[in-house]
């Protein structure tokens, strides 16, 4: 390796990659983003009927701002609702419209496409690999 800093130059390009063809397949298909879509598919794999955002917050690591601006976005689209439980005003909770069950059974399907395509050069062995650094590289980084 030349120097410390092409792992990490690497990964930057295959993820801008990555992220601009999930945005044209995405946009082109289904009006959304790639982060609408992450966020969909997180509400949806929470199997419950609502998700509190803080917990969105905290699984995308970003600020509540961010989070709350996704959401915004896709309750325009008719996607999600948020709503605040009568007990306690100070939260927010989302759930997916069933406008967004479907869009998002369909979206986790691009996702599928997205992941054979970054695998597609690698063997079963190598990407079992590729998955366990990738999971060891990111627990370095907390």
């Amino acid at each position: 390796m030349k120097d410390d800093f092409q792992c990490s130059g690497l990964m930057k390009r295959i993820d801008e990659k990555m992220k601009k063809s999930a945005n044209e397949r995405l946009g082109d298909s289904h009006g959304i983003t790639f982060t609408q879509m992450q966020m969909l598919v997180a509400i949806h794999q929470r199997g419950k009927d609502s998700v509190p955002l803080k917990e969105l917050e905290r699984h995308f690591e970003v600020a509540q701002s961010t989070a709350a601006g996704v959401i915004v976005r896709l309750e325009k689209k008719g996607l999600v609702e948020g709503f605040t439980p009568s007990e306690d005003k100070r939260l927010k909770y989302v759930r997916l419209t069933e406008e967004g069950k479907a869009l998002c059974m369909a979206a986790e399907q691009d996702m599928e496409l997205g992941e054979q395509i970054l695998l597609a050069g690698l063997d079963e062995q190598e990407r079992e690999q590729f998955y366990r650094l990738l999971v060891k590289i990111n627990a370095s980084l907390k």
